[in-house]
């Protein structure tokens, strides 16, 4: 597996791709609602890709003030989930992020996918609220 950090228009759309099938198809979420004004051309994504290039799992990385990244879009392609890539993912993008004088991380996630970013080492911190349609919690983790 490789793990790219990049804005460059075929990681956009791999990404984009991904959280189509995803959130979009799977999940149901309108895509109006899925793809907002965080996704500009400059907006740098995190894809995780097979050896035979297919991408399997993304991440939107979003900086926000006072060293905190937050980690958005998480999604991993159907057919891949319980393999750890999610995992994977983001230990490389906890790393991009430090890296790049981040300090604290931040995901927004929906319910049911607490359970494993607090198997990651994030805290609940605020919420539930709803977000496009699902119940979300807001979770922290330290970086450094």
């Amino acid at each position: 597996m490789e793990i790219i950090f990049s804005n460059e228009a075929p990681q956009r759309a791999a990404a984009y791709a991904l959280r189509q099938a995803v959130f979009v198809e799977e999940r149901g979420i309108a895509a109006e609602l899925e793809f907002d004004d965080k996704d500009t051309d400059e907006r740098l994504y995190a894809v995780a890709y097979s050896e035979k290039r297919l991408p399997l799992a993304t991440l939107r990385l979003e900086p926000q003030a006072q060293q905190v990244m937050r980690f958005g879009r998480i999604c991993t392609r159907k057919a891949y989930r319980g393999q750890g890539l999610g995992r994977q993912l983001l230990m490389a993008a906890e790393a991009w992020a430090i890296a790049h004088g981040a300090k604290q991380a931040q995901i927004d996630g929906e319910l049911t996918a607490q359970g494993f970013y607090e198997h990651c080492g994030y805290h609940v911190t605020a919420g539930p609220f709803e977000e496009a349609g699902a119940p979300v919690v807001v979770l922290r983790k330290t970086l450094i």
